[in-house]
């Protein structure tokens, strides 16, 4: 009996880590994977999958995928095709009757954590008369009934899930997903981890063994899938302190954390970590004390502040912090206030994110109560609450795509800045929301816009403003120069200020000892990239390092005296 498991990722640099499990599991059965995305043709996923004739076809199901997995299984089932269909995943894991009663052309479910369950249903459906109703997490029809069996105990010793990957296998430029550790220590109402009850570790020695076969292939990043990877911090450090001494390939190391829980030792240790090696994601979601009792977060906010500050000081670690607008309580006066409380914090990015009413639940089950409304299809994100509006979230949207374009890629950081610091004084989401209203006014959502286009739109939009000053202009020049190696400065923002040292640079691209005496090398090569440019009332050496890397973009020097080249490091 042939079996595919088939993955349906939400982008081609993402690599699927549950179908992986399933058939290291399942090793003794002959299973086949096929990974596609959602952005992929219809036509192009059902021809592979067909031509896999495979009698067993099961389907990885989240919310961003459910709707394709969906009308494929359905054009499956009208074609004739005499394959079974099974889904499994945090999807269909809930409401489960409605789900196969909605869509016929499902025939199994497996809910819950899948590998026992997956493998005693394929031990059992290779029997003559198979019996179903005796495995636990499995659904099933019979008779034109919808048969829910017992839900499934978790697994205890995780070491006995065998090693996801191939031993060998190469991911050039991906995302692999990895974890240590199932559950989470929290019970945040709106995340499916807080359903279950405890966490489970795998142990260290199969961490690290792991870990040492992953950081030998070519993948981009490693993202743990750990909610909450500093739960016990003495095992977070010594995963980290093994990765720092193994990750020769450089990888960036993606983990969630909970910030509030950091102890001094723990902050004491990210602060030797290796620069632009790890990255933290820090779930912060809300600022409103009301808002985090209703959702069962309970966070000491003054060492959540004192934390992000403290990690950003030693310009190691990237931060990414989150919101998310539409929670309980929450309305767009004080999501402003949360918005304002985390800006100043300085982490690499904000990340506004928009309540998903995910089945399973404690925030499904207090729709009513918060008078949540919803989209019916998945991914489910908020419409609309008792306490903000679809006008209201829809303007945060508009927010958010400004956030990550001006905030999020550090390419603005001086002249937003000023512009906050000298204008919008009481608030930074004022001055976003300045600037969305701007963008709507002048439609601008609906176009694409080079990097370039950006800076000309942000120096149209301070112009609009009547704030256009000579500190403005000195800091947007300063920005552009610094993140935009091979472009010329615009007139608007004085291209005579860079061009008359033309000439110098063009004999400074020449000086063998002033390239050894002043820029570092680059794996042992000289670097030759470099501008000078005339900033406010200095003259300023731009040296560019690893555009790549926020921490080391570009670095700055003040030139004293141009003729004689004696520099004072800024």
């Amino acid at each position: 009996m042939k079996i595919l498991l088939v993955a349906l990722d939400s982008k081609y640099v993402h690599v699927n880590l549950a179908v992986r499990y399933l058939k290291k599991y399942c090793c003794n059965f002959d299973i086949v994977i096929k990974e596609f995305t959602i952005n992929q043709k219809l036509e192009y996923i059902l021809g592979e999958i067909l031509a896999e004739d495979a009698a067993l076809i099961c389907f990885s199901c989240y919310i961003w995928n459910i709707d394709y997995i969906n009308d494929i299984s359905y054009i499956i089932k009208e074609s004739n095709n005499k394959a079974k269909i099974l889904y499994g995943g945090p999807e269909v894991s809930y409401e489960i009757k409605k789900m196969m009663k909605n869509n016929p052309f499902i025939d199994y479910i497996v809910f819950g954590e899948g590998e026992e369950t997956f493998r005693e249903f394929l031990e059992e459906i290779q029997n003559t008369s198979p019996m179903l109703h005796k495995i636990k997490g499995l659904a099933f029809k019979e008779n034109n009934d919808v048969i829910i069996n017992e839900r499934r105990g978790l697994i205890d010793n995780l070491d006995t899930i065998n090693y996801p990957y191939e031993v060998g296998e190469e991911f050039t430029n991906k995302i692999i997903y990895f974890e240590s550790s199932r559950g989470c220590p929290f019970c945040c109402s709106f995340c499916m981890s807080s359903i279950d009850k405890k966490m489970r570790f795998f142990s260290m020695e199969r961490v690290k063994k792991d870990l040492k076969m992953l950081l030998n292939t070519k993948a981009r990043q490693i993202k743990f899938v750990d909610r909450t990877f500093n739960a016990d911090y003495r095992r977070s450090m010594e995963i980290m302190q093994y990765i720092a001494e193994n990750n020769k390939n450089k990888m960036t190391i993606h983990l969630e954390i909970t910030a509030d829980i950091i102890n001094y030792e723990f902050l004491n240790f990210i602060g030797k970590m290796p620069v632009n090696m790890f990255q933290f994601e820090i779930g912060v979601q809300s600022l409103k004390e009301e808002t985090l009792n209703e959702i069962n977060r309970h966070m000491d906010k003054d060492k959540l502040s004192r934390v992000i500050k403290q990690i950003g000081k030693n310009n190691n670690i990237h931060m990414h912090l989150d919101l998310i607008a539409g929670l309980p309580y929450e309305d767009y006066d004080s999501f402003k206030e949360s918005f304002d409380g985390i800006y100043h914090l300085n982490a690499e990015k904000i990340q506004l994110g928009f309540l998903k009413v995910l089945k399973g639940t404690k925030i499904f089950e207090d729709k009513e109560k918060h008078r949540i409304k919803h989209t019916k299809k998945a991914p489910y994100e908020v419409i609309c609450t008792k306490y903000i509006s679809l006008k209201e979230l829809l303007k945060l949207k508009n927010i958010e795509e400004l956030v990550d374009k001006y905030y999020n890629e550090k390419y603005f950081n001086k002249s937003i800045n000023y512009i906050i610091d000298s204008k919008f004084t009481d608030s930074a989401f004022e001055f976003y929301s300045s600037f969305s209203d701007y963008w709507q006014k002048y439609d601008l959502y609906n176009r694409a816009h080079s990097r370039k286009k950006l800076y000309k739109i942000f120096y149209d939009y301070v112009k609009y403003l009547n704030n256009i000053d000579h500190e403005f202009i000195q800091a947007l020049k300063f920005d552009y120069i610094f993140n935009n190696q091979f472009e010329e400065l615009p007139d608007y923002l004085d291209r005579e200020s860079e061009d008359k040292f033309k000439n110098i640079k063009r004999h400074l691209s020449n000086d063998i000892d002033f390239k050894y005496k002043y820029f570092a090398s680059r794996n042992g090569k000289i670097i030759n990239d470099f501008r000078i440019a005339e900033i406010g009332e200095n003259i300023i050496l731009f040296v560019y390092r690893d555009k790549e890397n926020i921490f080391n973009r570009c670095e700055t020097y003040i030139v004293n005296d141009i003729e004689e080249i004696v520099y004072e490091k800024r």
